[in-house]
């Protein structure tokens, strides 16, 4: 790799780091709007096509071409000039995004009940929208000081290049640019999507934590501390049947998750009203966040139970997160039944998508029943 003989000045390079510390302001405080006019709904929808079409492809555009011109590419030579200015039109470009995301969703009141008509500008997909600008930074900010630090310690040491230092500074460089690529991708789809996709995203990402909370009760099931004395290791028998009645309701709720986060790939594949209103959004997708947290909350009173002397009541501490999650399901349930629209199939063979989704629905409902009634019981039996 070689290395241009022009080389942008110390000063230029602190210009740039100097535009940084802009992206840990928030944005400015506005008057909240319950409703928007036609115009106002015009306007948001063409920042969205701009956002979406010119500002998001954009920034994945540059970075191929940063890339290249650090000389992280077998075919590539260094040219830290055009390193300079791809990093400067990129921090812009980051920057005109940023703002485009505030004049779309910043003065929007995110729990509305009356914005079903708006479609792509629903207040509760300009609330997920405002989440970006605090990750586009995220990315940005190591790319652009990755970039900044080879530019300099170049200029240091010509030989620089062969050292283990840049070598290790080049992999993270090149991690960078492909973690930031893949978030202006996974974006532009997410603008693309559906309310019903980004709800699914929601639930998808959950599903590995549902994986790991089965682990951890079949963990529990198998004590592995020292032997305690008979009335705590009545304790303990009886904590270890509590843990073992859990699992059945932890695999429901996956069967479950996996069911609503798979609808496209499944062979009765559905969709959502696309008039639902904000406030009903927001409630599926808060719902698998909820879930877990109460998950978590019957580990730690296992836990609680099994290193402190103390009985503590069982009933409360355990039944109380279940019968949340129990009610969030139920929840979700009703509404899907409420909401959901099968999709057309070509197999004229079988029941209607309907029939065919409500005795899904039939049948895991009563699954569930049956096991949240066993640990119930068991509940009901300790004597603490």
């Amino acid at each position: 790799m070689e290395h241009t003989s022009s080389l942008p000045s110390d000063s230029a390079l602190q210009a740039l780091e100097d535009r940084l510390p802009k992206y840990d302001t928030g944005p400015p405080s506005v008057k909240l709007k319950d409703v928007l006019t036609q115009d106002e709904l015009d306007e948001k929808n063409k920042l969205l096509d701009e956002l979406e079409s010119r500002l998001l492809p954009s920034i994945q555009e540059q970075l191929g071409p940063l890339v290249a011109s650090l000389g992280l590419r077998s075919d590539s030579k260094r040219n830290f000039e055009l390193t300079y200015n791809i990093l400067s039109t990129l921090e812009e470009t980051c920057w005109n995004t940023i703002l485009c995301i505030e004049s779309i969703s910043g003065d929007m009141n995110m729990t509305s009940t009356h914005d079903y008509h708006f479609k792509r500008c629903k207040f509760y997909r300009c609330c997920e929208l405002m989440l970006i600008p605090s990750t586009l930074s995220d990315h940005l900010h190591p790319l652009f000081m990755r970039s900044i630090e080879l530019i300099k310690a170049s200029k240091v040491s010509s030989n620089y290049a062969v050292t283990p230092e840049c070598q290790n500074l080049e992999r993270r460089l090149l991690r960078d640019a492909a973690e930031f690529s893949d978030f202006t991708r996974q974006t532009i789809k997410w603008l693309q999507g559906s309310d019903l996709y980004i709800i699914q995203e929601e639930w998808r990402e959950k599903e590995d934590q549902l994986d790991v909370l089965l682990q951890v009760f079949t963990d529990l099931t198998h004590p592995t501390s020292v032997r305690q004395p008979n009335k705590t290791s009545a304790l303990r028998k009886h904590v270890n049947k509590l843990a073992d009645l859990t699992i059945p309701l932890v695999k429901l709720t996956r069967i479950f998750s996996k069911k609503v986060s798979n609808t496209a790939t499944t062979k009765l594949p559905f969709t959502l009203d696309t008039n639902l209103n904000s406030r009903t959004l927001s409630t599926l997708h808060e719902l698998p966040e909820s879930i877990e947290r109460y998950f978590y909350q019957v580990v730690k009173a296992f836990r609680e139970a099994y290193t402190t002397s103390e009985l503590v009541d069982l009933r409360i501490v355990i039944g109380h997160p279940l019968r949340h999650i129990s009610h969030i399901l139920e929840t979700t349930l009703v509404l899907l039944a409420l909401y959901l629209i099968p999709l057309p199939t070509t197999d004229t063979s079988r029941d209607s998508p309907e029939s065919i989704y409500k005795a899904w629905f039939s049948a895991w409902q009563e699954a569930w029943h049956g096991a949240f009634n066993n640990i119930s019981c068991a509940l009901q039996t300790f004597e603490g």
